[in-house]
């Protein structure tokens, strides 16, 4: 045998051989699997040799999703056995067709079938079919005004063997649900502009998909990087509504560990109206039907759009080739050359792993891709080395690795038959040891926030992937066992140690030299005494929830840095255990913790309990699907998932959401209402969602998050004449302004000189209202962190009263029975301690006629201050209290009011401050957006619904972290028979709408 025939049977031999398959998994282990893994049996894996899909079968989705025929897992094939029977590497959320912002109804299993399974050779396909379903309520009504046609969304997911991409083919047909479309009609993909409103609401179709990578994935787009945040702030900045002027891109793409992925159309580009928290959609693709037609097309046509949806390997760059790869396959014209190499450090010449490396257009502000190297998790060999293809031409590298500074940028010459290969450097720096200490020289946990000295300039770059912290800090580090390390530019720096707000600020300025190491040590003072009362946060999120990264042990880690001593986990529809973790990580003296849930139906508000079952061996955990469930159902089955030994605490999450919002939907007045009896008014969604019926509405709760992150504008409802100056200057009232009601406010609002504004209602002012009219729910304030930073663990908390203050020994009942008696104040910072006639606390009730004297004690560390103090009877202001500031008393106010009620009272106080509570919380540079402002701008520019809809107030949303204290009621039962609620005062009216 000659050595050229030994060598190429060899080659024959060991060549793998492609595939492709699609089939019905029949039990979890025949799935993906991985962090974000949704599949269930019924669905379908579509699979080959390099990748893995699951497509949802014909059923209903509790999230985030509404129905099945979408993409819910991917990951790339993996030949570790670790990987296999179904604990891969899926780090992705959902991927949803929408035409005209509808999705298709796929809720039956033979809506979902294998049209080829593979077994011939050819691609694997699937077919998903399902009649057009508005994705919010709200849609369905303006769709019923403008006349929409009704049409029936019919996507085809391929995979061929061998590619590492599905294509997707979306059509919209015109036709019977029951039958397919004998032919169709290719839709090109859209390149310049897409007016997805017109075609949406009056003249044809828009094709694209709702887009949601979720939390474990770093969101990436060209003219971006991974700062899309930033480019969506820059727009709000800019007075611009992405729906009529959308954000244009060559692709979505995103980067996870072992893992990234890529949506891109074949021919045209991506039109993106809506970057948010809860929704990304991507359009592709539109065509104009005819204008003088109410059903713009003939009967039975057929639209088809197409686009692909590729998998890397962990960076941009492998999952853009794939991208690439695609294009020339469809026949684009697309010149492409290879570009690899390997990157080390300058001094040890170490070759470095996790680098990135950033290619630029030359002169580009933003990166076209970054690959990073070492990325795939099959590569075992850590060499420092990374590999690509770029389009022929000029361009600029870029290495960067957090933590290290920038070297210039690399010119380059990429050709298509010479391949190019690099040795690169990556900036110096210098490595940093922290150790933080209590006053009893206790090594805790804590956090600590580093600040260049001087207010210099951060290296730190969310474009290149180091994430936006408000704040510009250079890095934020947590300790969870007190001591920890980080990565910095040569330069000079101040550190702050912070431990919640209890806690005096640890503060050290210190040097990085490069390749020198340093050792800083701090210390943290527990200045405010809490006694009888432990810090908790009820509504938090970690990687189980779709919109979430933060695993399980980093979840910890925040709670005991930040000095929160109890917590539930509360993950989106999924039921998850932190006490096996925190057992690992030996912080049982530092944290407690209790199973918990949050139940989140897209429109009917959102719903927690504690403490529930957990069933390791259940989807999801044993959490149950709402779809169809009426909230007093959805309250029954989260009552249900208790024990014997406990019942489940229940209670309403951010109620003034908008969409997500629990009153909102519906329609909840707190202008009106009996004893009992609140007042509803139904708005559009409940004309077309029988759930949001007022019927269905119910109070059968224990408690009411008032206070949510950093939301302080859901907090109060601000006057009518706070709305108008804002109106008229931005820069006329804070946040802060909203938050205080002066005596001088509360007297024009009692002779009828003010009122409360239109539109806009504050969480606290719905409460008071709930307690005139015979209320008793608890109030609660809580983080709904999602991350680390932006958010933190315990901003705000709750503190509640308990027989003890040592974390190791609180009880889960101890905490439940202490908020159903109202023994609770929420904090973003201030505590207070508030009693009346000396032995009646907070929840307690006076019996009696008479006098009444109150205690009111409001205690911050020195490095912030509260500066005023509110009281409230029977929510009127009665007393208000102004601090003089910047004081270094550790309790601001100490001092007695005594009041005499006439009939039944309930009294509440209130404690705030102006100072920024930065560096223990960070502000709120970028004010959130929300779904429905986005949605509700864009449409009420719209001639045919404008007038139906009503845009909130313009109030402000972003600025420093307050703080921001609320004790739950103190009551007074004038003759013992029980509380009588006192009604509505008489200067609570229903403001005027404006014209």
């Amino acid at each position: 045998m000659t050595p050229s025939l030994l060598v190429l049977l060899l080659s024959c031999d060991t060549q793998a051989p492609t595939w492709a398959r699609a089939s019905v998994m029949t039990d979890l282990s025949q799935g993906i699997g991985g962090p974000k893994a949704l599949a269930q049996p019924g669905d379908v894996v579509l699979e080959n040799d390099r990748v893995r899909f699951v497509v949802m079968g014909g059923r209903t989705s509790i999230g985030p999703g509404l129905f099945g025929g979408t993409i819910i897992d991917a990951d790339l094939q993996r030949a570790d056995p670790t990987f296999s029977q179904g604990r891969g590497n899926d780090r992705f959320a959902e991927l949803i067709p929408t035409v005209n912002m509808n999705v298709a109804m796929t809720d039956e299993p033979e809506e979902v079938v294998i049209v080829n399974d593979g077994s011939d050779g050819g691609p694997a396909i699937v077919r998903a079919v399902g009649e057009s379903e508005p994705f919010i309520s709200l849609l369905g009504g303006l769709w019923a005004i403008v006349g929409a046609p009704d049409f029936t969304i019919i996507t085809e997911y391929e995979l061929a063997p061998g590619d590492s991409y599905v294509t997707m083919r979306t059509t919209a047909f015109f036709g019977p649900q029951d039958t397919l479309p004998d032919s169709t009609t290719a839709v090109p993909g859209a390149t310049g502009s897409l007016p997805l409103l017109t075609y949406a609401l009056e003249t044809g179709v828009a094709f694209g998909d709702f887009y949601l990578q979720g939390g474990h994935v770093d969101v990436f787009a060209p003219g971006m990087g991974f700062d899309e945040d930033g480019a969506v702030y820059a727009a709000e900045v800019e007075g611009r509504n992405t729906f009529h002027d959308p954000f244009v891109l060559d692709f979505i793409g995103g980067s996870a560990e072992g893992v990234s992925y890529a949506l891109a159309s074949l021919d045209g580009e991506m039109f993106v109206p809506l970057f948010t928290s809860s929704q990304t959609a991507g359009f592709g693709a539109g065509v104009e039907g005819d204008v003088d037609d109410s059903d713009r097309f003939p009967p039975l046509t057929a639209l088809t759009y197409t686009r692909v949806f590729a998998l890397g390997d962990g960076d941009i760059g492998s999952a853009l080739e794939v991208v690439w790869t695609a294009r020339q396959e469809a026949g684009v014209a697309l010149s492409l050359g290879s570009v690899s190499g390997n990157v080390y450090d300058p001094r040890s010449l170490h070759p470095l792993s996790g680098v990135k490396v950033f290619a630029y257009a030359p002169g580009a502000e933003t990166p076209t891709l970054e690959w990073t190297t070492d990325v795939s998790l099959d590569d075992h060999v850590d060499d420092g080395s990374f590999a690509g293809v770029l389009p022929v031409g000029d361009w600029e590298l870029l290495v960067h690795e957090q933590g290290r500074p920038l070297n210039a940028r690399l010119p380059i010459t990429v050709r298509a038959d010479s391949p190019l290969t690099l040795t690169l450097l990556a900036g110096r720096s210098g490595d940093v040891s922290f150790h933080i200490f209590d006053e009893q020289d206790m090594q805790v946990p804590a956090k600590v926030t580093i600040l260049p000295a001087d207010g210099g300039p951060v290296v730190r770059d969310p474009v290149l992937g180091d994430g936006y912290i408000a704040g510009d800090p250079e890095a934020i580090v947590f300790c969870p066992h007190g001591a920890c390390e980080v990565r910095l530019p040569p330069g000079d720096y101040v550190a702050y140690a912070t431990r919640g707000p209890e806690y005096e600020l640890g503060i050290q300025s210190f040097t990085v030299r490069a390749d020198q190491p340093a050792k800083i040590e701090l210390t943290v003072v527990r200045s405010v005494d809490t006694t009888g009362f432990v810090s908790a946060d009820f509504h938090v999120h970690s990687a189980p929830s779709h919109d979430s990264g933060v695993s399980l042990p980093d979840r910890v880690g925040t709670m005991v840095a930040e000095h929160v001593e109890f917590f539930i986990s509360s993950d989106h529809d999924y039921i998850s255990d932190f006490r096996p973790v925190i057992e690992d990580l030996g912080l049982e003296p530092f944290v407690a913790t209790a199973v918990g849930l949050e139940v989140t139906p897209v429109e009917l508000g959102h719903y927690l309990a504690f403490p529930v079952r957990r069933d390791p061996l259940a989807v999801a955990g044993g959490a149950f699907d709402w779809s169809g469930l009426e909230p007093d159902e959805i309250l029954d089955e989260l009552r249900a998932l208790g024990d014997d030994s406990v019942e489940p605490v229940t209670f309403v999450a951010h109620p003034r959401d908008g969409i997500l919002g629990y009153f909102d939907q519906y329609g909840f007045s707190p202008y009106g209402g009996t004893e009992g009896e609140p007042l509803l008014e139904a708005g559009t969604s409940a004309l077309v969602n029988p759930l949001l019926n007022t019927k269905n509405f119910t109070m059968d709760f224990d408690a009411l998050e008032l206070l949510n992150g950093k939301r302080y504008e859901m907090i109060r409802t601000p006057t009518a004449e706070e709305i108008a100056a804002y109106a008229a200057d931005e820069g006329a009232i804070d946040g802060y302004d909203v938050m205080v009601r002066s005596m001088d406010e509360q007297q024009a609002l009692i002779d009828g000189v003010y009122t409360l504004g239109d539109g806009i209602h504050g969480q606290v002012d719905d409460w008071f209202t709930l307690l005139n009219l015979g209320y008793r729910f608890t109030a609660l304030g809580n983080s709904d962190t999602h991350g680390k930073t932006s958010i933190e663990a315990g901003c705000p908390r709750n503190w509640v009263a308990s027989p003890t203050d040592d974390p190791a020994y609180i009880r889960v009942e101890d905490i439940a029975d202490a908020i159903r008696r109202g023994e609770v104040i929420t904090s973003s910072g201030p505590f207070v301690r508030f009693s009346a006639n000396g032995d009646t606390n907070i929840g307690g009730t006076v019996t009696g006629a008479g006098e009444v004297t109150f205690n009111i004690e409001v205690s911050s560390p020195t490095w912030f201050d509260v500066s005023r103090v509110e009281l409230y009877r029977n929510g009127t202001l009665i007393e208000e209290w102004a601090i003089e500031t910047p004081n270094a008393d550790i309790v601001n106010l100490s001092t007695t009011f005594a009041d005499t009620p006439d009939v039944d009272a309930w009294y509440v106080v209130i404690a705030m401050g102006e100072s920024d509570l930065y560096p223990l919380f960070t502000p709120t540079d970028y004010p959130p957006v929300q779904l429905q402002d986005v949605v509700f701008e864009a449409l009420s520019t719209v001639p045919a619904v404008g007038g139906l809809l009503s845009t909130l107030p313009p109030m402000p949303r972003s600025g420093p972290t307050y703080p921001y204290a609320l004790t739950n009621p103190i009551w007074v039962d004038l003759d013992g028979d029980g509380f009588d609620a006192p009604g509505l005062p008489s200067w609570l009216v229903a403001p005027e709408t404006p014209e």
